[in-house]
């Protein structure tokens, strides 16, 4: 009979609440990107988030549907980038986060677009290459936001997965003095 860790489960369970907030604030981010899109009316039928909710409510059903976009942008991406946060280049948030929105970019503008119905980067929408080169910029800050509280999250999370052992070996070592 093996007994679980309890430090692995905390540590598992850490790695999944900095996925899921650094995946909140990325997602939040994107939000109010798409808000000022919007107001000031830039590309008006490219409707991203609309898009994603006609495909995933087929799949899922109208009430699921209208909320699964913003948990993917939470759940899914934030776990991508997770789970890619070691293989990405460089050293710095923004440097993992600008190659995790090029790697983002190019399946939304190849796989969802298509899906969609959009045609390969969205050009079947009757704007030329501006959907594809807006989602750049939009993807960009949602994955600078995302690197950003993914990386500071990450630390505070290392920092004190050292600090808690020791403190726990030194209040052991007091009990036995």
């Amino acid at each position: 009979m093996t007994r679980s860790n309890p430090d692995r489960s905390i540590r598992l369970l850490l790695s999944l609440a900095t996925t899921m907030a650094a995946g909140l604030v990325g997602l939040t981010v994107h939000s109010i990107l798409m808000l000022v899109k919007d107001a000031f009316a830039i590309l008006p039928g490219f409707r991203p988030y609309e898009d994603f909710q006609r495909l995933l409510g087929g799949w899922t059903g109208d009430s699921l549907g209208s909320i699964l976009p913003y948990l993917t942008g939470a759940m899914i991406w934030g776990f991508l980038y997770a789970r890619l946060h070691e293989h990405l280049p460089g050293r710095l948030f923004w440097t993992k986060g600008l190659a995790f929105a090029v790697i983002a970019w190019a399946a939304m503008t190849t796989g969802f677009f298509l899906l969609a119905g959009h045609g390969l980067l969205g050009l079947g929408l009757g704007y030329g290459l501006w959907p594809a080169a807006l989602m750049f910029p939009m993807l960009a800050a949602f994955s600078l936001a995302l690197s950003f509280s993914h990386t500071r999250l990450r630390a505070d999370d290392e920092r004190r997965s050292r600090i808690e052992p020791a403190a726990r070996k030194h209040g052991a070592a007091e009990h036995d003095s």
